[in-house]
């Protein structure tokens, strides 16, 4: 069963003009590295040697910036980590200067109206630049991986490829997930210390659904999935795209919209990999302004969701603890809340802009509250044309394993 890994890679101005993020650009990514540093994406590559690779595999690497002035200068930078490999495997890289040939070729070929699949900026669109490296590569299926981990464990691929695309308990596998070890060890992360991280809960909630790591049964319904350790069959890759109305949570987000299609990820309780990520860039009320946008728009797909063919219905209490937590109807209580603490904080650190943030995070979550319109049949349209683009790209002749990008 042939695979592709593919790593998506985030980049930020250098630190040597602004240490910390200071540009609200500069907030779209967790863990987006200065282009005047290493980083971490040859750590990644370098862990791909302890792999045994008991099928055939392909490596793809997508490149993403914050900023469009320096989007060259990170294809350069992911360019010259990528040089000092060699590869007994095939390898892809997609960055802002092979997408302006795929969309001249798209365009040739006269399929314009796909171009907006071919995008790099937030992190839907380039999960979706991940799906379609795995399609170009005539992967059956797509391993996700992020440059801010590593392989440990040599057997990772033949556990990754076991489950999927075979039945399992009378249902074909479509997607299996796998979890992070932290840097220290375990899985659980440590308890909320703020009183507003309390308040808000959600790593609370998303300890209480990892427990189902440390049940005996090896392969059970995901209750979450993790985006750095996703293994995606094509018939479900080829199929369902990822939300670009999301701007964080991608791997969550999903998961919802699979099990609109009947599509159920199951986690492997020993599929493993270690998670190091560096520090945060985005400050705290920015993250949590995502997660509003996040939490809304999932929470309209699902009540504005309607039978039809191949549809399945899909229920928010599907999804306790986490991230059910923010998918019910006292989000906004809970946002309010957790902003008027979070004030707090920034006040008392002399930090009074934070604080008005907050104030406006508030302001943002009741707006969010009341705009429904129909965010399932966006999404059902998006797919829609997803299907199609996918279904098409052969005649697009956007890139090829033999010819490369020449």
């Amino acid at each position: 069963m042939k695979a592709t890994i593919v790593i998506p890679t985030y980049w930020r101005g250098p630190a040597s003009e602004a240490p910390m993020c200071t540009l609200e650009s500069d907030y779209l990514y967790d863990h987006a590295t200065p282009l005047d540093s290493e980083g971490t994406l040859g750590r990644a590559l370098d862990s791909l040697s302890v792999l045994k690779s008991p099928e055939d595999f392909a490596v793809a690497v997508v490149a993403a910036s914050t900023r469009r002035e320096i989007k060259q200068a990170v294809e350069l930078k992911v360019q010259s980590i990528i040089a000092r490999y060699d590869y007994d495997f095939p390898f892809l890289m997609i960055g802002p200067d092979e997408l302006v040939l795929w969309r001249r070729r798209l365009v040739q070929a006269g399929f314009r109206e796909y171009d907006d699949f071919l995008d790099l900026d937030g992190y839907a669109n380039i999960r979706n630049m991940c799906l379609l490296a795995a399609a170009l590569t005539e992967a059956e299926v797509a391993i996700l991986f992020d440059d801010d981990q590593v392989f440990e464990d040599p057997e990772y691929l033949t556990k990754a490829l076991e489950f999927v695309g075979r039945e399992h308990e009378g249902s074909f596998v479509a997607g299996v997930t796998g979890y992070y070890v932290r840097p220290e060890g375990g899985y659980l992360a440590p308890p909320e210390q703020s009183t507003w991280q309390k308040t808000w809960g959600g790593r609370k909630a998303r300890n209480e659904a990892l427990k189902v790591i440390g049940e005996p049964l090896r392969l059970k319904p995901a209750p979450l999935v993790f985006g750095g350790n996703m293994v995606i069959h094509r018939r479900l890759f080829e199929s369902v795209p990822f939300d670009n109305r999301i701007p964080r949570g991608d791997d969550l987000d999903y998961m919802i919209n699979a099990m609109f299609f009947g599509h159920r990820f199951l986690l492997d309780n020993q599929l493993w990999i270690r998670h190091l990520p560096p520090p945060r860039c985005a400050p705290a009320w920015h993250q949590l302004r995502q997660n509003i946008v996040r939490f809304a728009r999932e929470r309209a797909k699902l009540a504005t969701q309607r039978p039809g063919p191949g549809l399945h219905a899909v229920d928010p209490a599907d999804f306790d603890p986490y991230p059910g937590r923010f998918l019910k109807d006292n989000l906004h209580d809970i946002v309010a809340s957790t902003s008027l603490e979070m004030a707090a904080d920034y006040l008392a650190a002399g930090m009074e802009e934070d604080a008005a943030e907050c104030m406006v995070n508030i302001a943002i979550s009741k707006a969010e509250s009341r705009i429904r319109g129909d965010a399932f049949g966006e999404y059902l349209a998006r797919q829609q044309k997803w299907e199609e683009f996918i279904r098409l790209l052969p005649q697009m002749h956007i890139w090829s394993p033999a010819a490369g990008n020449d």
